[in-house]
Protein backbone atom coordinates (compact mmCIF):
# COMPACT_ATOMS: atom_id res chain seq x y z
CA UNK A 1 0.00 0.00 0.00
CA UNK A 2 1.22 3.50 -0.78
CA UNK A 3 2.48 5.54 2.15
CA UNK A 4 0.17 8.46 1.37
CA UNK A 5 -2.75 9.47 3.57
CA UNK A 6 -5.26 9.38 0.73
CA UNK A 7 -4.20 5.92 -0.53
CA UNK A 8 -4.73 4.53 2.97
CA UNK A 9 -8.01 6.39 3.38
CA UNK A 10 -9.39 5.13 0.04
CA UNK A 11 -8.63 1.52 1.05
CA UNK A 12 -10.90 2.01 4.06
CA UNK A 13 -13.60 3.72 1.98
CA UNK A 14 -13.59 0.73 -0.36
CA UNK A 15 -13.95 -1.78 2.51
CA UNK A 16 -16.23 0.16 4.89
CA UNK A 17 -18.06 2.70 2.71
CA UNK A 18 -21.30 2.75 4.73
CA UNK A 19 -19.76 2.56 8.21
CA UNK A 20 -19.97 5.74 10.32
CA UNK A 21 -16.64 7.56 10.08
CA UNK A 22 -17.33 10.68 12.15
CA UNK A 23 -19.95 11.49 14.80
CA UNK A 24 -20.79 15.02 15.89
CA UNK A 25 -23.45 16.52 18.15
CA UNK A 26 -26.03 18.66 16.36
CA UNK A 27 -29.70 19.50 16.84
CA UNK A 28 -29.95 17.65 20.13
CA UNK A 29 -28.32 14.35 19.19
CA UNK A 30 -25.23 12.73 17.64
CA UNK A 31 -25.26 12.60 13.84
CA UNK A 32 -22.82 10.66 11.68
CA UNK A 33 -20.97 10.91 8.38
CA UNK A 34 -20.16 7.62 6.65
CA UNK A 35 -16.79 6.84 5.08
CA UNK A 36 -18.26 7.25 1.60
CA UNK A 37 -19.81 10.59 2.55
CA UNK A 38 -16.53 11.74 4.09
CA UNK A 39 -14.75 10.82 0.87
CA UNK A 40 -17.34 12.72 -1.16
CA UNK A 41 -16.90 15.86 0.97
CA UNK A 42 -13.11 15.52 0.81
CA UNK A 43 -13.14 15.27 -3.00
CA UNK A 44 -15.45 18.26 -3.41
CA UNK A 45 -13.40 20.53 -1.15
CA UNK A 46 -10.17 19.51 -2.90
CA UNK A 47 -11.80 20.13 -6.29
CA UNK A 48 -13.04 23.56 -5.13
CA UNK A 49 -9.59 24.56 -3.90
CA UNK A 50 -7.92 23.28 -7.06
CA UNK A 51 -10.27 25.37 -9.22
CA UNK A 52 -9.45 28.41 -7.08
CA UNK A 53 -5.79 27.92 -7.92
CA UNK A 54 -4.42 26.64 -4.62
CA UNK A 55 -1.05 25.16 -5.53
CA UNK A 56 0.98 22.35 -4.04
CA UNK A 57 3.07 23.44 -1.06
CA UNK A 58 0.81 26.31 0.02
CA UNK A 59 -0.08 26.32 3.69
CA UNK A 60 -3.54 26.12 5.27
CA UNK A 61 -3.84 27.14 8.94
CA UNK A 62 -6.68 25.49 10.86
CA UNK A 63 -7.97 26.92 14.15
CA UNK A 64 -11.06 24.84 14.82
CA UNK A 65 -12.30 22.65 17.68
CA UNK A 66 -12.52 18.92 16.91
CA UNK A 67 -15.19 18.62 14.21
CA UNK A 68 -15.78 17.03 10.78
CA UNK A 69 -14.57 20.19 9.02
CA UNK A 70 -11.12 19.70 10.58
CA UNK A 71 -10.83 16.21 9.10
CA UNK A 72 -12.35 17.14 5.72
CA UNK A 73 -9.85 19.98 5.40
CA UNK A 74 -6.92 17.75 6.35
CA UNK A 75 -7.92 15.13 3.77
CA UNK A 76 -8.35 17.80 1.06
CA UNK A 77 -4.91 19.16 1.96
CA UNK A 78 -3.48 15.61 1.69
CA UNK A 79 -5.12 15.23 -1.73
CA UNK A 80 -3.64 18.37 -3.26
CA UNK A 81 -0.25 18.29 -1.57
CA UNK A 82 -0.95 21.42 0.45
CA UNK A 83 0.46 21.75 3.98
CA UNK A 84 -1.79 21.83 7.06
CA UNK A 85 -0.75 24.06 9.95
CA UNK A 86 -2.86 23.34 13.07
CA UNK A 87 -3.35 26.16 15.58
CA UNK A 88 -4.40 25.27 19.14
CA UNK A 89 -8.03 26.35 19.43
CA UNK A 90 -7.76 27.50 23.04
CA UNK A 91 -4.66 29.63 22.53
CA UNK A 92 -4.75 33.47 22.31
CA UNK A 93 -4.72 35.55 19.13
CA UNK A 94 -1.03 36.37 19.58
CA UNK A 95 -0.28 32.67 19.12
CA UNK A 96 -2.40 32.58 15.95
CA UNK A 97 -0.50 35.58 14.57
CA UNK A 98 2.86 33.98 15.42
CA UNK A 99 2.02 30.66 13.75
CA UNK A 100 0.50 32.20 10.60
CA UNK A 101 3.38 34.64 10.14
CA UNK A 102 6.13 32.12 10.88
CA UNK A 103 4.67 29.36 8.69
CA UNK A 104 3.69 31.71 5.86
CA UNK A 105 0.15 30.27 5.77
CA UNK A 106 -2.03 31.92 3.12
CA UNK A 107 -5.35 30.32 4.04
CA UNK A 108 -7.13 30.12 7.41
CA UNK A 109 -10.01 27.93 8.57
CA UNK A 110 -11.70 29.20 11.73
CA UNK A 111 -15.17 29.19 13.28
CA UNK A 112 -17.52 32.14 13.80
CA UNK A 113 -16.85 32.40 17.54
CA UNK A 114 -13.10 32.87 17.20
CA UNK A 115 -13.38 34.93 14.04
CA UNK A 116 -15.54 37.44 15.92
CA UNK A 117 -13.18 37.37 18.89
CA UNK A 118 -9.97 37.87 16.86
CA UNK A 119 -11.44 39.66 13.85
CA UNK A 120 -9.12 42.69 13.76
CA UNK A 121 -6.00 40.57 14.13
CA UNK A 122 -7.14 38.04 11.51
CA UNK A 123 -7.99 40.69 8.92
CA UNK A 124 -4.56 42.27 9.37
CA UNK A 125 -2.78 39.00 8.53
CA UNK A 126 -1.40 38.48 4.97
CA UNK A 127 -3.98 35.79 4.09
CA UNK A 128 -5.47 35.05 0.66
CA UNK A 129 -8.67 33.47 2.02
CA UNK A 130 -10.35 33.12 5.42
CA UNK A 131 -12.94 30.34 5.66
CA UNK A 132 -15.36 30.79 8.56
CA UNK A 133 -17.35 27.74 9.67
CA UNK A 134 -20.84 28.88 10.66
CA UNK A 135 -20.41 32.39 9.22
CA UNK A 136 -23.34 34.53 10.37
CA UNK A 137 -22.16 38.06 9.56
CA UNK A 138 -21.45 40.10 6.50
CA UNK A 139 -17.82 41.18 6.37
CA UNK A 140 -16.49 43.96 4.16
CA UNK A 141 -13.47 41.93 3.08
CA UNK A 142 -13.56 39.71 -0.02
CA UNK A 143 -11.15 37.25 1.59
CA UNK A 144 -13.75 36.19 4.16
CA UNK A 145 -15.73 33.19 2.88
CA UNK A 146 -18.33 30.90 4.40
CA UNK A 147 -17.36 27.25 4.72
CA UNK A 148 -18.52 25.69 1.41
CA UNK A 149 -21.79 23.79 1.36
CA UNK A 150 -21.34 20.46 -0.41
CA UNK A 151 -23.52 17.50 -1.38
CA UNK A 152 -22.39 14.57 0.77
CA UNK A 153 -23.81 12.14 -1.79
CA UNK A 154 -21.71 13.41 -4.71
CA UNK A 155 -18.21 12.14 -5.50
CA UNK A 156 -15.86 14.23 -7.62
CA UNK A 157 -13.05 12.40 -9.36
CA UNK A 158 -9.86 14.20 -8.41
CA UNK A 159 -6.38 12.80 -8.61
CA UNK A 160 -4.33 12.75 -5.40
CA UNK A 161 -1.24 14.78 -6.23
CA UNK A 162 0.85 14.34 -3.07
CA UNK A 163 3.72 11.87 -2.73
CA UNK A 164 4.63 9.98 0.42
CA UNK A 165 7.80 12.05 0.89
CA UNK A 166 5.97 15.39 0.66
CA UNK A 167 5.66 17.63 3.69
CA UNK A 168 2.06 17.32 4.92
CA UNK A 169 1.94 19.30 8.13
CA UNK A 170 3.83 21.74 10.32
CA UNK A 171 2.92 21.14 13.96
CA UNK A 172 4.02 23.81 16.40
CA UNK A 173 5.11 22.30 19.70
CA UNK A 174 3.30 23.43 22.84
CA UNK A 175 6.50 24.90 24.21
CA UNK A 176 6.96 23.95 27.89
CA UNK A 177 9.97 26.27 27.67
CA UNK A 178 10.84 28.94 25.14
CA UNK A 179 9.17 29.62 21.79
CA UNK A 180 7.32 26.82 19.97
CA UNK A 181 9.07 25.24 16.98
CA UNK A 182 7.37 24.07 13.78
CA UNK A 183 7.84 20.30 13.43
CA UNK A 184 7.74 19.23 9.77
CA UNK A 185 6.08 15.83 9.19
CA UNK A 186 5.66 14.13 5.82
CA UNK A 187 2.79 11.91 4.74
CA UNK A 188 5.19 8.97 5.00
CA UNK A 189 6.04 9.90 8.61
CA UNK A 190 2.38 9.96 9.64
CA UNK A 191 1.24 6.86 7.74
CA UNK A 192 4.16 4.76 9.02
CA UNK A 193 3.49 5.81 12.60
CA UNK A 194 -0.24 5.13 12.31
CA UNK A 195 0.12 1.68 10.76
CA UNK A 196 2.91 0.66 13.14
CA UNK A 197 0.86 1.78 16.16
CA UNK A 198 -2.10 -0.26 14.86
CA UNK A 199 0.11 -3.35 14.72
CA UNK A 200 0.97 -2.82 18.40
CA UNK A 201 -2.50 -1.88 19.62
CA UNK A 202 -5.19 -3.90 17.86
CA UNK A 203 -8.22 -1.80 16.94
CA UNK A 204 -11.15 -2.96 14.87
CA UNK A 205 -13.64 -1.45 12.45
CA UNK A 206 -16.32 -2.05 15.09
CA UNK A 207 -14.50 0.20 17.58
CA UNK A 208 -15.98 3.53 18.55
CA UNK A 209 -13.45 6.22 19.50
CA UNK A 210 -14.26 9.25 21.62
CA UNK A 211 -12.22 12.34 20.73
CA UNK A 212 -11.88 15.27 23.12
CA UNK A 213 -8.16 16.12 23.15
CA UNK A 214 -7.39 18.77 20.51
CA UNK A 215 -6.66 17.53 16.99
CA UNK A 216 -4.09 20.32 16.77
CA UNK A 217 -1.89 18.22 19.07
CA UNK A 218 0.08 15.37 17.48
CA UNK A 219 -1.06 12.74 20.02
CA UNK A 220 -4.80 13.14 19.34
CA UNK A 221 -4.22 13.56 15.63
CA UNK A 222 -2.56 10.15 15.55
CA UNK A 223 -4.35 8.18 18.30
CA UNK A 224 -7.76 9.79 17.76
CA UNK A 225 -7.77 10.40 13.99
CA UNK A 226 -5.29 8.68 11.63
CA UNK A 227 -5.07 5.46 13.65
CA UNK A 228 -8.83 4.82 13.88
CA UNK A 229 -9.52 6.28 10.42
CA UNK A 230 -7.11 3.82 8.73
CA UNK A 231 -8.83 0.96 10.60
CA UNK A 232 -12.37 1.90 9.58
CA UNK A 233 -13.44 2.85 13.12
CA UNK A 234 -16.02 5.47 14.09
CA UNK A 235 -14.77 8.68 15.73
CA UNK A 236 -17.14 10.74 17.87
CA UNK A 237 -16.34 14.29 19.00
CA UNK A 238 -17.06 15.80 22.39
CA UNK A 239 -19.07 19.00 22.30
CA UNK A 240 -16.75 20.65 24.81
CA UNK A 241 -14.64 19.88 27.88
CA UNK A 242 -17.59 20.78 30.10
CA UNK A 243 -19.92 18.24 28.47
CA UNK A 244 -17.32 15.49 28.09
CA UNK A 245 -18.69 13.04 30.69
CA UNK A 246 -22.28 13.51 29.47
CA UNK A 247 -21.13 13.03 25.87
CA UNK A 248 -19.24 9.84 26.75
CA UNK A 249 -22.40 8.39 28.26
CA UNK A 250 -24.27 9.17 25.02
CA UNK A 251 -21.58 7.79 22.70
CA UNK A 252 -20.57 4.74 24.81
CA UNK A 253 -17.11 4.49 23.23
CA UNK A 254 -14.93 1.39 23.21
CA UNK A 255 -11.58 3.24 22.91
CA UNK A 256 -10.52 6.51 24.55
CA UNK A 257 -7.25 8.33 23.80
CA UNK A 258 -6.57 10.43 26.88
CA UNK A 259 -4.00 12.23 29.01
CA UNK A 260 -3.20 11.13 32.59
CA UNK A 261 -4.82 14.20 34.15
CA UNK A 262 -8.30 12.98 33.15
CA UNK A 263 -7.87 9.66 34.96
CA UNK A 264 -6.14 11.34 37.91
CA UNK A 265 -9.29 13.43 38.41
CA UNK A 266 -11.64 10.43 38.12
CA UNK A 267 -9.42 8.39 40.47
CA UNK A 268 -9.35 11.17 43.09
CA UNK A 269 -13.13 11.65 42.84
CA UNK A 270 -13.86 7.93 43.30
CA UNK A 271 -11.70 7.63 46.43
CA UNK A 272 -13.06 10.87 47.85
CA UNK A 273 -16.61 9.51 47.52
CA UNK A 274 -15.63 6.14 49.01
CA UNK A 275 -13.86 7.72 51.99
CA UNK A 276 -16.79 10.04 52.71
CA UNK A 277 -19.37 7.27 52.26
CA UNK A 278 -20.90 4.83 54.71
CA UNK A 279 -18.92 2.03 56.36
CA UNK A 280 -20.96 -0.49 54.37
CA UNK A 281 -20.08 1.23 51.09
CA UNK A 282 -16.37 1.27 52.00
CA UNK A 283 -16.46 -2.40 52.98
CA UNK A 284 -18.07 -3.39 49.66
CA UNK A 285 -15.54 -1.37 47.67
CA UNK A 286 -12.42 -2.71 49.36
CA UNK A 287 -13.82 -6.26 49.49
CA UNK A 288 -14.23 -6.11 45.70
CA UNK A 289 -10.67 -4.80 45.25
CA UNK A 290 -9.35 -7.64 47.42
CA UNK A 291 -11.22 -10.22 45.35
CA UNK A 292 -9.79 -8.71 42.14
CA UNK A 293 -6.26 -9.02 43.56
CA UNK A 294 -6.94 -12.59 44.66
CA UNK A 295 -8.33 -13.46 41.21
CA UNK A 296 -5.03 -12.39 39.62
CA UNK A 297 -2.97 -14.60 41.94
CA UNK A 298 -5.05 -17.75 42.25
CA UNK A 299 -8.23 -19.58 41.31
CA UNK A 300 -11.23 -18.26 43.25
CA UNK A 301 -13.34 -20.82 45.09
CA UNK A 302 -17.01 -21.16 44.25
CA UNK A 303 -18.21 -18.79 46.99
CA UNK A 304 -15.61 -16.17 46.02
CA UNK A 305 -16.64 -16.42 42.35
CA UNK A 306 -20.24 -15.59 43.20
CA UNK A 307 -19.11 -12.82 45.53
CA UNK A 308 -16.92 -11.40 42.79
CA UNK A 309 -19.71 -11.45 40.19
CA UNK A 310 -22.15 -9.79 42.60
CA UNK A 311 -19.73 -7.14 43.90
CA UNK A 312 -18.39 -6.41 40.42
CA UNK A 313 -21.97 -5.73 39.31
CA UNK A 314 -22.91 -3.68 42.38
CA UNK A 315 -19.72 -1.65 42.72
CA UNK A 316 -17.44 -1.56 39.69
CA UNK A 317 -20.09 -1.55 36.99
CA UNK A 318 -21.35 1.81 38.33
CA UNK A 319 -17.85 3.24 37.99
CA UNK A 320 -17.43 1.82 34.46
CA UNK A 321 -20.73 3.43 33.51
CA UNK A 322 -19.17 6.86 34.18
CA UNK A 323 -17.19 6.20 30.99
CA UNK A 324 -20.14 4.86 29.01
CA UNK A 325 -20.07 1.23 30.14
CA UNK A 326 -18.54 -0.13 26.89
CA UNK A 327 -14.95 1.09 27.19
CA UNK A 328 -12.47 -1.72 26.52
CA UNK A 329 -9.32 0.35 26.14
CA UNK A 330 -7.92 3.75 27.12
CA UNK A 331 -4.62 4.90 25.62
CA UNK A 332 -2.71 7.35 27.80
CA UNK A 333 -0.14 9.70 26.29
CA UNK A 334 1.11 13.27 26.36
CA UNK A 335 2.53 12.99 29.89
CA UNK A 336 3.62 10.33 32.40
CA UNK A 337 0.96 8.16 34.05
CA UNK A 338 1.01 7.19 37.72
CA UNK A 339 1.28 3.34 37.74
CA UNK A 340 -1.02 3.12 40.76
CA UNK A 341 -3.81 4.75 38.74
CA UNK A 342 -3.31 2.35 35.80
CA UNK A 343 -3.44 -0.62 38.21
CA UNK A 344 -6.62 0.67 39.84
CA UNK A 345 -8.48 1.05 36.55
CA UNK A 346 -7.24 -2.37 35.49
CA UNK A 347 -8.90 -3.73 38.65
CA UNK A 348 -12.15 -2.09 37.52
CA UNK A 349 -11.94 -3.97 34.23
CA UNK A 350 -10.78 -0.91 32.27
CA UNK A 351 -7.52 -1.43 30.40
CA UNK A 352 -5.46 1.76 30.64
CA UNK A 353 -2.25 1.37 28.63
CA UNK A 354 0.53 3.92 28.47
CA UNK A 355 2.58 4.95 25.49
CA UNK A 356 5.35 7.42 24.80
CA UNK A 357 6.04 9.80 21.99
CA UNK A 358 6.92 13.30 20.89
CA UNK A 359 5.71 15.54 18.10
CA UNK A 360 9.03 15.08 16.29
CA UNK A 361 8.19 11.35 15.91
CA UNK A 362 4.68 11.76 14.46
CA UNK A 363 4.32 11.25 17.56
CA UNK A 364 4.09 7.63 18.87
CA UNK A 365 7.43 5.95 19.66
CA UNK A 366 6.50 3.11 22.04
CA UNK A 367 3.32 1.70 23.52
CA UNK A 368 2.09 -1.15 25.71
CA UNK A 369 0.08 -3.91 24.04
CA UNK A 370 -3.31 -4.62 25.67
CA UNK A 371 -2.24 -8.25 26.16
CA UNK A 372 1.46 -7.58 26.84
CA UNK A 373 1.97 -4.64 29.16
CA UNK A 374 3.84 -3.55 32.24
CA UNK A 375 2.57 -0.82 34.53
CA UNK A 376 5.11 1.96 34.99
CA UNK A 377 6.57 1.45 31.52
CA UNK A 378 5.63 2.97 28.16
CA UNK A 379 5.80 -0.40 26.45
CA UNK A 380 7.80 -1.72 23.53
CA UNK A 381 9.17 0.41 20.65
CA UNK A 382 7.09 0.57 17.46
CA UNK A 383 8.50 -1.38 14.54
CA UNK A 384 8.79 1.79 12.45
CA UNK A 385 11.50 3.24 14.70
CA UNK A 386 14.63 2.26 16.59
CA UNK A 387 15.58 3.45 20.07
CA UNK A 388 18.94 3.52 21.77
CA UNK A 389 20.12 5.16 24.97
CA UNK A 390 23.05 7.55 25.19
CA UNK A 391 25.71 7.27 27.88
CA UNK A 392 23.68 9.62 30.09
CA UNK A 393 20.43 7.63 29.46
CA UNK A 394 18.88 10.03 26.95
CA UNK A 395 16.44 8.33 24.57
CA UNK A 396 17.74 8.61 20.98
CA UNK A 397 15.54 7.84 18.01
CA UNK A 398 15.72 6.88 14.32
CA UNK A 399 12.90 5.77 12.04
CA UNK A 400 10.40 6.36 9.27
CA UNK A 401 8.26 8.38 11.69
CA UNK A 402 10.99 10.90 12.58
CA UNK A 403 10.45 14.49 11.41
CA UNK A 404 12.02 16.19 8.42
CA UNK A 405 13.24 18.99 10.71
CA UNK A 406 12.01 22.27 12.18
CA UNK A 407 10.43 24.71 9.73
CA UNK A 408 12.61 27.75 8.91
CA UNK A 409 14.96 26.91 11.78
CA UNK A 410 18.14 25.30 10.48
CA UNK A 411 20.02 25.73 13.74
CA UNK A 412 17.39 23.92 15.82
CA UNK A 413 17.10 21.22 13.14
CA UNK A 414 20.84 20.49 13.15
CA UNK A 415 21.00 20.56 16.97
CA UNK A 416 18.13 18.03 17.19
CA UNK A 417 20.20 15.25 15.58
CA UNK A 418 23.62 13.86 16.48
CA UNK A 419 26.35 13.22 13.90
CA UNK A 420 24.96 9.73 13.21
CA UNK A 421 21.45 10.99 12.51
CA UNK A 422 19.84 9.99 15.81
CA UNK A 423 17.18 12.37 17.15
CA UNK A 424 17.79 13.74 20.64
CA UNK A 425 14.43 13.41 22.45
CA UNK A 426 15.49 15.17 25.67
CA UNK A 427 13.88 12.32 27.64
CA UNK A 428 15.80 10.04 29.99
CA UNK A 429 14.91 6.38 30.23
CA UNK A 430 15.94 2.75 30.54
CA UNK A 431 14.98 -0.68 29.16
CA UNK A 432 14.14 -3.62 31.38
CA UNK A 433 15.21 -7.20 30.65
CA UNK A 434 12.12 -7.76 28.46
CA UNK A 435 12.73 -4.68 26.32
CA UNK A 436 10.04 -2.50 27.91
CA UNK A 437 10.97 1.19 27.99
CA UNK A 438 10.54 3.33 31.10
CA UNK A 439 10.83 7.11 30.99
CA UNK A 440 12.46 8.65 34.05
CA UNK A 441 11.68 12.23 33.09
CA UNK A 442 12.72 15.16 30.95
CA UNK A 443 16.42 15.95 31.17
CA UNK A 444 15.56 19.64 31.45
CA UNK A 445 13.14 18.96 34.35
CA UNK A 446 15.67 17.20 36.58
CA UNK A 447 16.15 19.21 39.78
CA UNK A 448 19.80 19.45 40.82
CA UNK A 449 19.98 20.40 44.50
CA UNK A 450 22.92 22.37 45.89
CA UNK A 451 23.96 19.13 47.63
CA UNK A 452 24.56 17.61 44.18
CA UNK A 453 21.57 15.26 44.44
CA UNK A 454 19.42 14.83 41.30
CA UNK A 455 15.64 14.60 41.83
CA UNK A 456 12.87 13.91 39.31
CA UNK A 457 9.80 15.93 40.28
CA UNK A 458 7.06 13.91 38.53
CA UNK A 459 6.87 10.88 40.89
CA UNK A 460 6.58 13.27 43.85
CA UNK A 461 3.83 15.24 42.10
CA UNK A 462 1.92 12.01 41.31
CA UNK A 463 1.67 11.17 45.00
CA UNK A 464 0.81 14.70 46.09
CA UNK A 465 -1.92 15.01 43.46
CA UNK A 466 -3.51 11.74 44.62
CA UNK A 467 -4.36 13.32 47.98
CA UNK A 468 -7.94 14.58 48.25
CA UNK A 469 -6.78 17.97 49.55
CA UNK A 470 -4.52 18.66 46.56
CA UNK A 471 -5.69 19.45 43.05
CA UNK A 472 -2.33 20.22 41.46
CA UNK A 473 1.29 20.56 42.51
CA UNK A 474 4.63 21.56 41.09
CA UNK A 475 7.91 20.61 42.76
CA UNK A 476 10.96 22.83 42.30
CA UNK A 477 14.29 23.60 43.98
CA UNK A 478 17.08 23.73 41.41
CA UNK A 479 20.36 24.77 43.13
CA UNK A 480 18.57 24.94 46.50
CA UNK A 481 19.33 22.86 49.61
CA UNK A 482 15.91 21.20 49.59
CA UNK A 483 12.77 20.82 47.50
CA UNK A 484 9.82 23.18 47.61
CA UNK A 485 6.36 22.95 46.07
CA UNK A 486 3.57 25.12 44.73
CA UNK A 487 0.26 23.57 45.76
CA UNK A 488 -3.20 24.23 44.30
CA UNK A 489 -5.68 23.00 46.93
CA UNK A 490 -8.75 20.96 46.08
CA UNK A 491 -11.23 23.67 46.97
CA UNK A 492 -14.18 21.36 47.67
CA UNK A 493 -12.21 19.22 50.12
CA UNK A 494 -10.63 22.24 51.78
CA UNK A 495 -13.99 23.98 52.16
CA UNK A 496 -15.46 20.89 53.84
CA UNK A 497 -12.50 20.72 56.23
CA UNK A 498 -12.78 24.45 57.03
CA UNK A 499 -16.48 24.14 57.82
CA UNK A 500 -15.76 21.32 60.29
CA UNK A 501 -12.94 23.36 61.84
CA UNK A 502 -15.15 26.51 62.06
CA UNK A 503 -12.82 28.46 59.75
CA UNK A 504 -14.32 30.96 57.31
CA UNK A 505 -13.67 29.69 53.77
CA UNK A 506 -12.78 32.84 51.90
CA UNK A 507 -10.25 32.72 49.08
CA UNK A 508 -7.44 33.60 48.89
CA UNK A 509 -7.28 34.67 52.56
CA UNK A 510 -7.94 31.17 53.91
CA UNK A 511 -4.71 29.93 52.28
CA UNK A 512 -2.73 31.99 54.80
CA UNK A 513 -4.65 30.67 57.80
CA UNK A 514 -2.25 28.99 60.23
CA UNK A 515 -4.49 25.94 60.71
CA UNK A 516 -4.87 25.49 56.95
CA UNK A 517 -1.11 25.80 56.41
CA UNK A 518 -0.57 23.22 59.18
CA UNK A 519 -3.10 20.91 57.52
CA UNK A 520 -1.15 21.02 54.24
CA UNK A 521 2.14 20.52 56.06
CA UNK A 522 0.70 17.30 57.48
CA UNK A 523 -0.86 16.26 54.14
CA UNK A 524 2.46 16.71 52.31
CA UNK A 525 4.48 14.87 54.97
CA UNK A 526 2.00 11.98 55.12
CA UNK A 527 1.86 11.67 51.32
CA UNK A 528 5.65 11.50 51.00
CA UNK A 529 6.38 9.33 54.04
CA UNK A 530 7.78 6.54 51.85
CA UNK A 531 10.08 8.85 49.89
CA UNK A 532 13.71 9.56 50.79
CA UNK A 533 14.64 12.59 52.88
CA UNK A 534 16.07 14.25 49.76
CA UNK A 535 12.64 13.96 48.07
CA UNK A 536 10.77 15.56 50.96
CA UNK A 537 9.19 19.01 50.61
CA UNK A 538 10.81 21.59 52.87
CA UNK A 539 8.71 24.65 51.93
CA UNK A 540 5.45 25.07 50.07
CA UNK A 541 3.21 27.83 48.77
CA UNK A 542 -0.58 27.51 48.53
CA UNK A 543 -2.09 29.26 45.50
CA UNK A 544 -5.70 29.77 44.50
CA UNK A 545 -5.56 29.69 40.70
CA UNK A 546 -5.54 26.32 38.91
CA UNK A 547 -2.79 25.67 36.38
CA UNK A 548 -4.58 25.69 33.03
CA UNK A 549 -4.15 26.08 29.28
CA UNK A 550 -5.97 29.43 29.43
CA UNK A 551 -3.45 30.98 31.83
CA UNK A 552 -0.54 29.42 29.89
CA UNK A 553 0.58 27.31 32.87
CA UNK A 554 -0.26 24.02 31.14
CA UNK A 555 0.48 22.79 27.64
CA UNK A 556 -2.33 21.59 25.37
CA UNK A 557 -1.86 18.05 26.78
CA UNK A 558 -1.97 19.37 30.36
CA UNK A 559 1.76 19.15 31.11
CA UNK A 560 3.18 21.69 33.54
CA UNK A 561 4.93 24.66 31.99
CA UNK A 562 7.35 24.82 34.91
CA UNK A 563 9.25 27.95 33.98
CA UNK A 564 6.00 29.85 33.41
CA UNK A 565 4.67 28.78 36.82
CA UNK A 566 7.85 29.84 38.60
CA UNK A 567 7.84 33.20 36.79
CA UNK A 568 4.21 33.77 37.78
CA UNK A 569 4.74 33.21 41.50
CA UNK A 570 8.35 34.28 41.94
CA UNK A 571 8.88 37.23 39.62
Amino acid sequence: MSNTIIANFLEVVRDFAQRPALGFYSQGHYQTISYQELNNLRSQLADDWQKKGYIQGEKVAVMLPNCPEWVIADLAVATLGLILVPVHYTYPEKYLETVVNHSGAKFLLINQELFTKYKNSILSLPLKAIYVVGLTESVDDQRVLAWPSFDKHKLVNIEAMARAEDLHTIVYTSGTTGEPKGVMLSQKNLVNDAQSARRNVPIYETDKFFSFLPLSHAFERMAGYYGPLFAGCSIYYAQSAKTMIADIKLVQPTVLPCVPRIFEKIYAKIFEQIKSGSKFKKKLFYQTLNLVDAKKKRQLNIIEKYQYLLLNYLVFKKIRNILGGQLRLAISGGASLNPAIAKFFDSLGLKLIEGYGLTEASPIVAVNHPDNYKFGTVGLPLDCNKIKLSADKEVLLKGDNVMLGYYANEQASSEAFNEDGWLHTGDLGFFDQDGFLSIIGRAKDVIVLSTGKNVFPEPIEYILNANKYISQSMVYGDKQKALSAIIVPNKESLQTWCEKASIEFKLPEVLNNTSVVNLYRQVIDDSLKDFSKTEGISNFKLVEEEFSIDNALLTITLKLRRHHILRKYFK
